[in-house]
């Protein structure tokens, strides 16, 4: 009985082992791979060995929570702390990548359910829909302060910019109201400032934007046009600045972009959430590279959302109904290859 459970517990170990050495990477060969898959984060057991999962599971303990719909993504720029909203359970997921521990903060406490997230410094802001709030914790899960966001008619993403003491928030609002826009606040006193975009769809007009992330230089936004299917880059004041996309089924286009981050380079990563991708862009707004795909495979994705992207360049997409984030990395690349764009039909 004993040899048997040895011989067990090592083949159980050797198949974890050769499972984490796959290289899942995009473009195929013969092509520089530019992505490499990394690993998936979606709860305690992320930290478990599996010989402790196996005992575990072999002493009848429950189950730590893990993510059940993740939605919103944020990092601290190391790439220590990863802040996740779940929207099916209403909790915020904190992963601490260094002493690898998982916090949740409960939806009582965040005062409901949570969708946009980002971190000043590694403290969380969330947004909270129902209570129309931004909401800052500390890292213990202690409610900070709160910005009311009551010209908001249906608040989702945001985006901190400590260094301009602003706080950008997209307003999803309804199909029936015309306050589709980004509304910016100063975040050290909450007081509203101005209103980015409004509705409609020409330049510098929004319909359901959803996701809102900064610019890599600074002084403009980008944000999810949704249901307009592209991305728009907006001055701090609103002005258009360009276009990422459009509507279609093609390379460089979309059907419902949300998630927006930007990597060293400068370069725009861009999730979309219907065809389970994420598309990469240079500043000029031309198609380098996409990644992920449709699959419940470690690498693949299913209904994606939010990323983020640290200063490392390991970029976190939140993979809805796959129920964990997938974390990638940039590899083989350097600012020059921002200027390549995809051949058609490559």
């Amino acid at each position: 009985m004993g040899r048997r459970l040895l011989l067990f517990l090592f083949t159980f170990i050797a198949v974890g082992c050769t499972a984490a050495k796959a290289n899942i990477a995009w473009p195929g060969p013969p092509a520089t791979e530019r992505i490499r898959f990394v690993k998936t984060l979606s709860g305690p057991s992320d930290f478990e060995s599996g010989l402790g999962a196996f005992f575990r599971k072999l002493s009848g303990a429950e189950a730590p929570v893990h993510l059940f719909h993740p939605v919103g993504v944020a990092v601290t720029r190391g790439g220590e702390v990863v802040a996740v909203t779940d929207q099916a359970l209403g909790q915020l997921f904190i992963f601490d990548v260094e002493r690898n521990t998982v916090q949740t903060i409960a939806k009582e406490v965040l005062g409901g359910v949570p969708v946009g997230v980002a971190l000043e410094a590694d403290r969380p802001w969330v947004i909270i829909p129902a209570m129309k709030a931004a909401v800052h914790f500390s890292r213990a899960g202690v409610p900070l302060r709160r910005i009311d966001l009551t010209e908001c008619e249906r608040p989702v993403g945001l985006a901190v910019d400590a260094a301009r003491d602003e706080l950008f928030v997209t307003d999803t609002s309804t199909p029936t109201d015309g306050s589709h826009g980004v509304h910016v606040y100063k975040l050290s006193t909450g007081e509203h400032l101005r209103v980015l975009g409004k509705r409609g769809d020409g330049p510098g007009e929004l319909f359901f934007p959803t996701f809102v992330s900064l610019s890599p230089t600074g002084g403009s936004v980008l944000v999810a046009d949704t249901m307009n299917a592209r991305v728009q880059e907006l001055s701090g004041e609103g002005a258009f600045v360009r276009q990422y996309g459009e509507r279609g089924d093609q390379f460089g286009q979309f059907d419902k972009p949300k998630g927006i981050a930007t990597d060293s380079f400068g370069n725009v990563y861009i999730v979309d959430s219907f065809f389970s991708v994420v598309q990469i862009f240079n500043r000029d707004g031309k198609l380098l590279l996409f990644f992920g795909g449709r699959g419940d495979s470690p690498g693949f994705l299913s209904n994606p959302a939010g990323i983020a992207i640290d200063g490392n360049n390991r970029i976190y997409v939140t993979n809805g109904l796959n129920f964990r984030v997938e974390v990638y990395e940039l590899v083989n690349t350097t600012a020059g290859d921002s200027t390549a764009v995809v051949p058609p039909g490559a």
